[in-house]
């Protein structure tokens, strides 16, 4: 249980990351449309990541909190982690 804990953790972490380092992105990109435009760049593309990214964080709040607890939604919240993974990357799959 300890294992599992510990990788809910890791995952919680490098999903808060990654949707804090997009999120500053978007706020980088948001003064300057006529910049971006002319890179190639998509804001609309960068900001969906970053949507996607907040939700998957906050499966990975709810898991590990539930697993934490010792809930007895817990493994539900497991289940729940595995295809909010699944569902991320297929959706970061289909953005490129």
């Amino acid at each position: 249980m300890k294992f599992l804990a510990f990788l809910n953790w890791i995952v919680l972490g490098m999903a808060a990351l990654m949707a804090l380092l997009y999120a500053v992105v978007c706020l980088m990109m948001l003064p300057y449309p006529q910049l971006v435009e002319n890179a190639g760049g998509g804001f609309d593309q960068v900001l969906g990541i970053t949507v996607g990214l907040a939700v998957f964080t906050a499966v990975a709040g709810l898991s590990t909190w539930l697993l934490q607890k010792r809930h007895a939604l817990m493994w539900g919240g497991q289940v729940m982690l595995l295809v909010a993974a699944v569902a991320l990357v297929a959706f970061v799959w289909t953005q490129r």
